[in-house]
C-alpha cells in the first residue's frame, strides 16, 4: 500500500510526473475545503487584509503541494498551521478589541462635520473624488450634503452614513 501510494503521489521521487500532479491536486482541493471549514467561511466572506494574507498564504502552500516535489505531507502541515493561527488570530481579536485594533486595525473617519479630514485621507491615499464616487455608489446622488460621515473600514472598504 505504501508503494503504490509513493508511485501515485510522487512521495520519494525527485520529479513530480504529471498523473502525480493531478492526484495531488485533487488530494489538495479536498483538503482546502477541510482546511476553509477549519479556518471559517469568514476568510472567503468578508476580505479583511487578515482574511486575504491567510488565503493568499494558503493558496500559495498548497499549490507548492501540488507541483513541487518537496515534501507533501509537511507542505499540508505547514497549510494546516496557516489555517489554525487564522482561526487563533480571529477568535483572539473577537475576544479582545486592543488585540483586534493591533493586528487588524481600525475605521478611520475621513468625512465628519460636512467637510473632509485631510490629514485621514492624506494618511490613507484618498481623494475627494474618491468619496464623492462612493457617495454616488452608495446612496446615488452626487453631492455631500446628504452625508453625516465617511469611514474607511479595516476591510479597506468606505463606508457612507447617510444625513
Amino acid at each position: 500500500m505504501k508503494e503504490y501510494l509513493n508511485h501515485l503521489l510522487g512521495f520519494d521521487e525527485n520529479y513530480v510526473e504529471a498523473h502525480q500532479m493531478a492526484v495531488r491536486a485533487a488530494v489538495v482541493f479536498f483538503i482546502a475545503l477541510a482546511y476553509v471549514r477549519t479556518g471559517g467561511l469568514r476568510m472567503l466572506g468578508r476580505q479583511s487584509a487578515f482574511d486575504s494574507l491567510t488565503a493568499l498564504m494558503l493558496g500559495a502552500i498548497l499549490g507548492k503541494a501540488v507541483i513541487s516535489h518537496d515534501s507533501f505531507l509537511g507542505t499540508l502541515l505547514a497549510a494546516f498551521v496557516i489555517m489554525i493561527l487564522h482561526r487563533l488570530v480571529a477568535w483572539l481579536t473577537f475576544k479582545s478589541s486592543w488585540i483586534g485594533r493591533i493586528l487588524k486595525g481600525k475605521s478611520i473617519i475621513l468625512f465628519q462635520n460636512n467637510k473632509p479630514v485631510f490629514k485621514n485621507l492624506s494618511r490613507v491615499h484618498i481623494t475627494e473624488n474618491d468619496l464623492l464616487e462612493t457617495v454616488r455608489k452608495n446612496l446615488n446622488v452626487d453631492e455631500m450634503t446628504h452625508v453625516k460621515e465617511i469611514y474607511m473600514d479595516r476591510s479597506g472598504e468606505l463606508s457612507v452614513i447617510k444625513k
